[in-house]
């Protein structure tokens, strides 16, 4: 399956790039955290109208909406077919907003994606418990900051390391502090080991990125870390 990640700097090139994506063959096109201030300014009735043109998704990124963090997923219909919530809150946004209690995953011709925000990825259990509903691509739309992108790069190897699964990051581009840097991590086994393998980066400019995942390519992967998976009490003594 074809994902596509914009990076954009206005409204009028997120749309722009979204379209060249989708022109391009993208079937999912992701957007990145806070790429605008709010959800007032995301032009979604053009993404609508990109997805329906395409047949394509959309997910035009996370916004604030004045309650929460949210990312809505416009589906090939241009409907917006359900909304994510960004779970834990990141510093200044406690003070402000209201987490969400819920994320979402789709299936997409045949593929399971899911959805988790920024912060949200620091979390093991949230991505975890999307490999357990058979989730095989996960969406991570994000504004890290260039000084932090070492780190958030840990961050996103580690969950394809424990899941067996593949992270698309869209991560937002407004310079000199948010250099965008954008990332695809695949599961790859070589010889006896595992490795998150890095297949697409961006670099620091307005544009929009291509990239084919096929699950198959790791399915035994999932398959055997899910036979792994056990449940377990902790005994306190």
């Amino acid at each position: 399956m074809k994902f596509a990640i914009v990076q954009p700097t206005s409204t009028f090139s997120a749309v722009q790039l979204t379209e060249e994506a989708l022109k391009a063959g993208a079937e999912i096109v992701l957007l990145p955290e806070k790429w605008t201030k709010h959800l007032d300014d995301v032009p979604l009735v053009d993404f609508q109208r990109l997805a329906k043109k395409y047949t394509s998704y959309v997910i035009p990124g996370a916004v604030e909406d004045g309650v929460s963090i949210i990312s809505p997923v416009i589906d090939p219909n241009g409907e917006v077919k359900g909304i994510a919530k960004k779970i834990h809150l990141y510093e200044d946004e406690k003070n402000r907003l209201f987490p969400g209690s819920s994320t979402i995953i789709f299936t997409y011709r045949g593929v399971k994606i899911g959805i988790v925000i920024c912060y949200d990825v620091d979390f093991p259990e949230v991505i975890r418990q999307m490999f357990v509903k058979g989730v095989e691509v996960v969406l991570v739309p994000s504004k890290i900051p260039q000084d932090g992108l070492e780190l958030w790069r840990d961050y996103l190897r580690v969950r394809v390391l424990e899941n067996r699964l593949a992270i698309v990051n869209a991560n937002a581009l407004q310079l000199p502090e948010y250099s965008g840097k954008s990332v695809v991590y695949v599961p790859v086994k070589r010889g006896k080991y595992v490795y998150a393998e890095k297949v697409a980066e961006m670099g620091s400019s307005e544009n929009f990125l291509l990239v084919d995942i096929n699950p198959l390519h790791y399915m035994d992967l999932r398959v055997n870390r899910l036979k792994e998976y056990s449940n377990f009490e902790i005994n306190e003594i």
